[in-house]
């Protein structure tokens, strides 16, 4: 149970809620994410925009458009130096004045209530630690969710919200209710500020932070079971941008690392979860190959041998992973070297 509970709100009233945004090189997505704060039934209190990118596109669109607006301050802060979404949400959360912590991606829209609407599941459940919305325009065909399902990867459940042990997700779709959750999404959830003295978004995950959400909430939930929600009403929009990722390579490896660092780091290593592990591992093999002869193409081609690769170059590193030591990885993205 967490100490205190929110001062009821009501009507159009500013709340003690400091919006997070971790961004790189996407003005044009940030732009609309911000718009769409502004519109809020209920308005943050701040918004902190942390930029990872070294150029001066976001920096020139905040001073811009945004520096001599009167409806909401807009703290800008440069993180050049180190390309990370965790780096820069512990430092939003550490220079943040509110009470709560809506922390959002880049290329996310907001409905008009919904900061009002998490407020309300905080109302309504005083020991919530954290709140998530619903992607309105998440989908996957039937066929696709039911193989997932088979090899313990991402898949959709109605109301219902679990971490596996291969560290994939069955994720609430559709969603009809305010649910308990065992992890939620990083990009559209809101954590009381308390939380963060005790609990870090991951700084060992450089550039593209793949389970970087799971990784937090999940030892929430550990700690606090009782403690996570996620509400239908707080509804939002994904846009999934391609600007600012990462080339395909890098993606893939950087995926297969980190689940496989997060693996040793959140699951209990008895025989059953590793042989889940193992057969998720196997799982998306299939599917590669699936859609390889759905779709033949030199890129889906591609995308099996770096998954393949990327498994090799685990296994060659696992006594470290096994350790929680990943710098032997992070240290080639921070300096661009190529994967071998």
């Amino acid at each position: 149970m967490f100490p205190g509970e929110l001062k009821c709100l009501s009507g159009r009233v500013r709340t003690k809620i400091s919006t997070i945004i971790p961004t790189y090189n996407r003005a044009k997505d940030l732009e609309d994410c911000l718009d769409s704060l502004f519109t809020q039934t209920v308005l943050p209190f701040e918004i902190i925009v942390i930029d990872n990118a070294d150029n001066l596109e976001t920096e020139k669109l905040i001073n811009g458009k945004y520096c001599s607006n009167n409806k909401i301050p807009v703290k800008y802060i440069k993180n050049g130096k180190l390309n990370s979404a965790n780096i820069a949400r512990n430092i939003g959360a550490d220079n943040s004045a509110g009470d709560l912590l809506l922390f959002l991606d880049d290329d996310v829209v907001l409905d008009p209530n919904f900061i009002e609407e998490i407020i309300n599941v905080f109302q309504q459940h005083p020991q919530a630690a954290g709140v998530q919305g619903y992607i309105k325009n998440r989908m996957t065909s039937q066929l696709t969710n039911l193989i997932q399902k088979l090899f313990f990867l991402n898949h959709s459940l109605k109301n219902h919200n679990k971490l596996l042990p291969s560290m994939q997700d069955v994720h609430a779709y559709p969603l009809t209710e305010v649910i308990r959750c065992q992890w939620l999404m990083a990009g559209c959830t809101c954590y009381r500020k308390l939380i963060f003295d005790d609990f870090k978004f991951d700084n060992n995950l450089y550039k593209y932070c793949s389970g970087d959400d799971a990784d937090i909430s999940y030892r929430i939930y550990k700690t606090y079971p009782q403690s996570l929600y996620q509400t239908p009403y707080a509804t939002l929009i994904h846009k999934i941008s391609d600007k600012g990722r990462p080339h395909s390579k890098e993606v893939v490896t950087t995926g297969q690392v980190y689940h496989t660092y997060l693996f040793f780091k959140n699951v209990d290593q008895n025989l059953r979860n590793k042989l889940i592990f193992i057969w998720s591992r196997i799982g998306l093999i299939i599917k590669k190959i699936g859609i390889f002869v759905l779709h033949p193409s030199t890129n889906n081609i591609s995308q099996i041998k770096y998954l393949i690769e990327a498994y090799v170059y685990c296994m060659n590193n696992v006594s470290n992973l096994k350790k929680g030591d990943i710098k032997f990885y992070t240290d080639t993205l921070r300096s661009c070297v190529k994967i071998k």
